[in-house]
């Protein structure tokens, strides 16, 4: 299965995704929506996996085949996954996108059940697409996994969402040694607080979004990042894009920033209010 089917030369060769079959999961909303959005403009034959009503609708608003998927389902992954073959036959890229968040309290007060979904969902959830659509996914194809800077910045009462990510960013290490005899590159994508359509979602949870209250507080956003911005889910698509086309084909088991600098450091902006913390409490 060859797949490379972009035309021209030069430097629009190496970036186009024309022709080029993507499935990714958890894309009825947010990031991996945006992401279905742009790629399908670029030229590229895309399904969509999720578990919202509304997924068909989705899908071809921006072009694409619909699967119903429930990565927290084991039977649901597998049949999904014979349903993409179906519309694809094979993929250049698997973007493993799907995620949740949720409130479970901290450690004395903690939420089992509500930690374990997380980590079933977050975690498990991609090792299931992956362990049933690594097949489909061609030599020298791309598997893209939506992580997040919660992975490395530990912040009270994340912790479910913070271990969930972490484990993903060693896993792409892992599989790309694993995958790599293939010429199959895995990379994770780590975005970080964006404006949704929805005008929520930390990421681009298929369940989360629209819970008003996971609204996010846009001005400590602005003022956690390198340059005082909130971005919109469709200025990480470009990433995406990227990790599939021809132009990414040395990069593997990498750990991929698109936050504006929310895990590097302290700005001045934060600095300045910490300051002004302690000298208000002495």
């Amino acid at each position: 299965m060859d797949g490379n089917a972009n035309p021209g030369s030069g430097a629009d060769a190496v970036f186009s995704v024309e022709g080029r079959r993507v499935a990714i999961t958890g894309a009825t909303a947010g990031i991996g929506l945006a992401v279905a959005a742009h790629l399908s403009a670029a030229g590229a034959k895309l399904v969509i996996t999720g578990r919202r009503s509304a997924g068909a609708q989705r899908a071809a608003e921006v072009g694409a085949e619909f699967v119903r998927m429930d990565v927290g389902d084991e039977a649901s992954v597998s049949e999904g996954f014979e349903a993409v073959a179906a519309h694809l036959g094979y993929l250049d890229a698997l973007i493993l996108n799907a995620g949740i968040d949720a409130n479970h309290g901290e450690i004395g007060e903690l939420d089992l059940a509500t930690f374990e979904r997380i980590m079933n969902v977050n975690t498990m959830g991609v090792v299931r697409a992956l362990n049933c659509g690594v097949g489909l996914v061609r030599d020298h194809g791309s598997v893209i996994v939506t992580s997040s800077p919660a992975g490395s910045v530990a912040v009270p009462g994340m912790a479910a969402y913070a271990a969930s990510k972490a484990a993903l960013d060693h896993l792409v290490r892992v599989w790309a040694l694993e995958l790599g005899e293939r010429h199959v590159r895995v990379n994770a994508v780590l975005p970080g607080i964006v404006e949704t359509e929805l005008g929520t979602d930390s990421q681009s949870t298929d369940d989360s979004a629209g819970d008003e209250s996971s609204r996010p507080d846009i001005e400590m956003i602005r003022r956690m990042t390198a340059g005082g911005v909130y971005r919109r889910a469709a200025e990480m698509a470009p990433v995406f894009h990227f990790l599939v086309s021809d132009a990414s084909q040395s990069l593997t088991g990498s750990l991929v920033g698109c936050h504006d600098g929310i895990s590097v450091g302290y700005n001045r902006a934060i600095l300045a209010g910490l300051a002004a913390g302690i000298q208000a409490d002495r």
